[in-house]
């Protein structure tokens, strides 16, 4: 054998080896992106994308929160849904889109999707900001915590965001992934994260859903959940976690980290943030549990101690003594106010709008002192409480730079009218009177094995609203969009169409995509004189479909308000929908009477020979024209006419009250002008508003357009007077009052008096 060494066959060179280490690598994660690719082509498992773009044709440029986005959090139990709202693929130039984040709350329980803040806070905002379109995206899930926050917030950002609100932190304890919960993965944090970032994947589902199917196969159980109960008492493993605690620290740390992690990535995007504080029922629910074994008082002790001071008149102790009480209550559906030093905390860190929601609830309470005035049960407000809410953020956002426009007072309306107009019935207070009598028939505001079988089995309904709302809220055969249909179906057999409108109304505000609940509203408008109403809620539907019942509806209303072009071409738009020969009868019908008061001989002509050729005994009978104005809707008529006739004797301190009390009411643009006129003829500046107001509807009546410019000469606005000296130019060339308003311009631009 020679003396130099020989190759070994057997050893690998270095780059055989490095080949080699390299394939070892690579070829498992070849098999999972395979075994990925596989699953997902037989659509095995869950695509848990946040938002998934409409499969429906006729909405097909909108995108809507994925309806089983709930089930990556839940395992155990049955995953809830949100609540359905949709918004534009392509963000339009004068988008401004809020996305908003929370839990049951902000779902509006124990209402349904009428009683959502952040419907009622998209209506505020949009009558505001006329010129943007608003879109308000409610992506809560019942019974989530800040954990599902964070795993959405990149979905979030992902769709061009302007505000992003969060009212979180009431789950933080017993929510999917909480530290108390059955619903939990992990102890580690971090590992939570990375169990959520792993759940989009195919080949984890398969995972997870084996691992499971194995547990309950060798616990012999094949179904886990109890259906015994509400799922506020099903998701909570850990039921008492005692103030300061290890768990509790935990929690709380735990919330820290998700809303600074929230906080960071929207800093990133220059998204403006809204992080509310938290509410709870501090007065009339007492704690749940009490536990001294941690050092500290029982909660039961302090909370009484708060009685006695609220006996006494000490109010203020009181309020003390009720908070500490709550954040000792060791069965922890209340968030502690630790949880609100955080977020004062973090607000302030990140430069995020505070929304001050305590003091909010405190101010609209006897004595601050939190309770059954706005709260239902522990934390979910009444409806008014969410109306509260809904002030609250609007205050927020309008109080800000971020709709990058300023508050216009003529837009402007306060809480209490949309409460007073808002889409909500008697149907909807009774259900949630049977929500909440439901829950707290259970633990934790029960002994663990009570339950609401009694109070199913024996409650007596009052009245057909009462049947219905019981209906609802006990058997998942009736939905509350069905019982509404079958109230307004009842109210106008009856002859009653307001009553019919609010239920077809409310609707409407539970689901804002169904063009259906629009017309049906609106034929109800018509019989109730809101022809200004009627057409905003047309607008609002042919921005979803156009229909042909839509287009008729809008040019009626435009033709009574003298807009001719607008209503013909309204007419032009509805015949491309239906060629049927009524519907081409009743459109050719409808631009005889635009053509005739329009003054258009020719298309007159024309319009009588195309009614010919299909009725050749077709003689055209044309009824005197109402003044779109003189439509007055039923609940404020009688004020309005009362209040014309006071000014008719000169009585004009009594009819400009009765005026003012029917804007609380409704507002109409009847009642503006005559206001305006009042103020006017006084020389009181705020004319100018009223007058501002009642414009869209009175603007081909050149006397009211002198006045308005005369008001915005007193104002200093020298350009607006002058587009409206040109309207009434165009409307009336030879108007007496033309050189003085000319005059008056130039004097004011000269700098003269």
């Amino acid at each position: 054998m020679s003396a130099q060494k020989r190759k070994d066959p057997t050893k690998l060179t270095r780059s055989r080896r490095l080949l080699y280490n390299l394939m070892l690598v690579c070829f498992p994660a070849m098999l999972l992106l395979f075994i990925e690719l596989f699953l997902r082509i037989i659509d095995y498992g869950e695509n848990y994308n946040l938002f998934l773009d409409f499969p429906d044709d006729d909405l097909r440029e909108y995108r809507y929160i994925n309806p089983r986005i709930g089930k990556k959090y839940f395992q155990t139990l049955e995953y809830t849904t949100p609540c359905g709202d949709m918004f534009l693929k392509e963000k339009p130039e004068n988008g401004f889109r809020v996305f908003v984040m929370g839990s049951s709350t902000v779902l509006g329980f124990p209402y349904h999707q009428n009683g959502m803040f952040t419907r009622i806070l998209q209506e505020r905002l949009q009558d505001s900001y006329p010129d943007k379109k608003v879109e308000v995206i409610n992506t809560a899930l019942t019974a989530i915590n800040s954990f599902t926050l964070l795993d959405f917030i990149g979905d979030i950002l992902d769709e061009d965001p302007d505000v992003l609100l969060i009212y979180a932190g009431h789950n933080e304890f017993y929510g999917a992934l909480g530290i108390g919960s059955v619903e939990k993965s992990f102890r580690s944090r971090n590992l939570i994260r990375i169990h959520e970032k792993l759940l989009n994947l195919r080949v984890y589902q398969f995972m997870r859903n084996a691992i499971a199917r194995i547990g309950d196969l060798s616990s012999g159980d094949t179904n886990n959940q109890d259906a015994r109960g509400t799922l506020m008492k099903l998701i909570v493993n850990n039921k008492e976690i005692a103030y300061k605690s290890e768990t509790y620290l935990t929690g709380i740390e735990r919330y820290r980290k998700n809303i600074e992690q929230i906080l960071k990535k929207t800093e990133r995007k220059n998204v403006p943030v809204f992080i509310s504080e938290l509410v709870s029922n501090v007065k009339d629910l007492k704690p749940f549990c009490s536990e001294t074994s941690t050092g500290f008082p029982a909660a039961s002790d302090i909370f009484n101690k708060g009685m006695e001071n609220e006996t006494k008149g000490e109010f203020d102790r009181a309020k003390e003594n009720y908070y500490r009480a709550k954040d000792l209550d060791c069965i922890r559906f209340r968030a502690s106010e630790e949880i609100n030093e955080v977020i004062h905390e973090l607000a302030i860190k990140y430069n995020a709008h505070l929304v001050p929601m305590k003091s909010c609830f405190e101010k609209a309470s006897p004595h601050k002192l939190v309770g059954y005035n706005l709260i239902t049960e522990h934390v979910h407000p009444t409806i008014d409480g969410y109306f509260l809410m809904a002030d609250a953020f609007y205050n927020a956002i309008a109080g800000s730079n971020t709709t990058g426009e300023s508050l216009n007072p003529v837009y402007y309306k306060n809480s209490s009218y949309y409460r007073t107009n808002w889409g909500f019935t008697e149907l909807d207070s009774l259900f949630a009177v049977h929500q909440v009598k439901i829950i707290t028939s259970y633990w934790p505001f029960q002994p663990v094995e009570a339950t609401a079988e009694t109070y199913k089995r024996t409650y007596k309904p009052k009245s057909l609203a009462d049947s219905l709302a019981f209906a609802v809220a006990t058997s998942p055969t009736l939905k509350i969009d069905e019982a509404h249909l079958r109230l307004a179906r009842f109210y106008k057999d009856e002859g009653d169409y307001y009553k019919a409108f609010r239920e077809y109304y409310a609707n409407i505000k539970y689901d804002p995509f169904q063009v259906s609940h629009y017309n049906e509203a609106v034929e109800c408008l018509t019989h109730t004189n809101d022809l200004s109403l009627a057409l905003k809620l047309i607008e609002r539907s042919l921005e979803l479909k156009p229909t042909f019942y839509a287009e008729g509806i809008r040019s009626e209303i435009l033709f009574l308000k003298g807009d001719y072009t607008e209503a013909e071409r309204a007419l032009n738009r509805a015949s491309e929908l239906d060629h049927s020969k009524n519907a081409t009868m009743q459109i050719l019908t409808n631009l005889y009477k635009i053509y005739y008061f329009s003054g258009n001989v020719a298309k007159l002509k024309e319009t009588l020979k195309e009614l010919r050729k299909i009725d050749p005994g077709y003689q055209p009978v044309i009824p005197p024209k109402r003044k779109y104005v003189q439509y007055i809707p039923v609940q404020v008529e009688g004020m309005v006419n009362n209040a014309i006739a006071l000014c008719k004797t000169r009585n004009l301190d009594a009819a400009l009250h009765e005026f003012l009390k029917s804007l609380e009411i409704k507002e109409t643009a009847i009642a503006n002008r005559y206001i305006g006129d009042i103020l006017y003829a006084r020389h009181d500046s705020s004319a100018i508003l009223y007058y501002q107001k009642a414009y869209p509807d009175y603007r081909n009546e050149v006397d009211f357009l002198y006045n308005l410019g005369i008001l915005y000469l007193q104002n200093s606005m020298a350009d607006k007077a002058q587009a409206v000296l040109d309207e009434i130019s165009k409307l009336n060339p030879g108007y007496k009052n033309i050189p003085v308003l000319e005059e008056f311009i130039r004097k004011q631009r000269s700098g003269l008096n």
